[in-house]
């Protein structure tokens, strides 16, 4: 019977969802699980099996909820301009640049994007509550701040190296430094494999705490400002412009919409306000401490390595709009505009390794053409009007589980918001399977159809 078979999966489909958020912040890969060009690369990471155990369950329970989704015609475009994104990526290896020589990289790089798409349609049919999304985002983020903080103390690793943490040691060349008067000081990568991914992490689970700062109860406040501001140092630890950047935008974006919700009350008011000038506070004291390196990383300086950072950007720009001249319809094929850069490389002087553009959107238009562009766009237009169009407390009568919920559906949006303006200036929402899971599931989440799906007959 379908409604027993989906009974039965919910609770297992549910937790499939939260362990791929939980799993965002870790990159370990199954060794020797498959080649690194090889189609089925990403299918060595553990965040992999959660959505594709996450997809199955809900392919098994005959697609509960997607009724409700195709009745509604935002959510309905939202899914069709992300599936179409994922069909478009999987057909540009018909006139890939890599077509002849290596005909996994397309493959390999369209894998990843349909089952983050697919996961995110689960997400929005039959998802969990968003306020469990933000838990366990919140729990990342416990675990995450110590361990950037232990990594900072020791500028080393700290022995995690059996759960896929790299080797650290700011004075080996490619570890990613701020420097300052000539001392190399290290940035924290956590579990991942570089300190802007780290700050990505960082930034999307402290504005989904923003909905346990303006939380009703007392106790669900505290206990996100304790959260939120040992995040928020490890966040500045980072070093990451784009992700500061990103988390002030989806801040100024979201924090308007969270007042309507519950500004109106005097105690929430009182307790932001807290949470605010302690953050400042935070804020001053990591100024204090790391001035000098603030200062390097602002550009104040002629520190090399920042100006290596710049410059080493500006050329994949350039690139990128190169490679745009040769397919601006179609583009070279997703997954290969590094090996396109790498073939430009040849006749430069730089001395750089084939890379992705450092911007989102120039990536996709670059490897799926206009097509591929206008498909991303759509993609975010229709999510954050489903999004925006969710139902809201109206203030009478309403529980606290509702204004909660609400409360994490707006914050969850601050984090797609934010993963959109970091994707002006890297790429990692874009190419790593992690952060493409987390940039369209949050979408999904924030928009989730909220009607129960039709009970079938027996």
């Amino acid at each position: 019977m379908p409604f027993v078979t989906r009974l039965s999966c919910r609770p297992f489909i549910h937790a499939g969802i939260l362990l791929t958020f939980a799993l965002v912040p870790v990159w370990y890969r199954f060794r020797g699980l498959f080649g690194p060009f090889d189609a089925l690369f990403s299918a060595g990471f553990l965040i992999f099996w959660a959505m594709f155990w996450t997809i199955g369950l809900w392919l098994a329970a005959r697609l509960p909820g997607f009724a409700v989704l195709r009745r509604d015609r935002v959510r309905r475009l939202w899914a069709l301009a992300l599936l179409a994104l994922a069909l478009w990526a999987f057909l540009s290896g018909a006139w890939a640049y890599t077509r002849s020589f290596q005909p996994g990289v397309t493959a390999g790089a369209a894998l990843p994007l349909a089952v983050a798409a697919l996961f995110a349609l689960v997400v929005a049919c039959y998802g969990p509550p968003a306020r469990l999304i933000v838990t366990a985002l919140a729990a990342g983020l416990v675990w995450n701040s110590l361990l950037a903080g232990m990594q900072v103390a020791r500028q080393g690793s700290v022995g995690l190296a059996g759960l896929g943490e790299f080797t650290l040691n700011p004075l080996n060349s490619g570890t990613a430094i701020v420097q300052a008067d000539g001392l190399r000081w290290l940035r924290p990568y956590g579990l991942l494999p570089h300190p802007n991914i780290l700050a990505g992490f960082f930034v999307i689970a402290l504005l989904a705490l923003l909905a346990w700062l303006l939380a009703r109860d007392t106790r669900r406040w505290l206990l996100g400002m304790l959260l939120f501001l040992p995040g928020l140092w490890g966040l500045l630890l980072t070093f990451s412009r784009g992700a500061w950047l990103g988390f002030a935008a989806g801040g100024l974006a979201v924090v308007p919409l969270l007042w309507r919700l519950r500004g109106r009350e005097r105690a929430v008011r009182l307790r932001f306000a807290t949470t605010c000038g302690l953050c400042l506070i935070t804020a001053g004291l990591f100024a204090g401490l790391y001035w000098p390196f603030l200062l390097a990383r602002t550009g104040a300086g002629a520190e090399s390595v920042e100006l290596r950072s710049v410059s080493d950007r500006a050329v994949y720009t350039e690139f990128a709009f190169r490679a745009i001249g040769e397919a601006p319809l179609v583009g070279l094929g997703i997954g290969n505009f590094p090996w396109r850069a790498t073939w430009y490389l040849q006749f430069t002087t730089y001395d750089l390794r084939g890379q992705p553009a450092h911007h989102v959107f120039l990536s996709a238009w670059a490897e799926l053409g206009l097509v591929g562009l206008g498909l991303l766009v759509l993609t975010l237009v229709f999510g954050v009007e489903a999004a925006l169009k969710a139902p809201r407390p109206s203030g009478k009568g309403e529980t606290n589980a509702e204004s909660d919920e609400a409360l994490a559906r707006v914050a969850l949006l601050g984090g797609v918001i934010a993963l959109a303006v970091i994707g002006l200036l890297d790429h990692y929402p874009w190419t790593l399977i992690q952060f493409q899971a987390v940039w369209w599931g949050l979408l999904a989440a924030a928009g989730r159809v909220t009607a129960e799906p039709a009970r079938a007959a027996p």
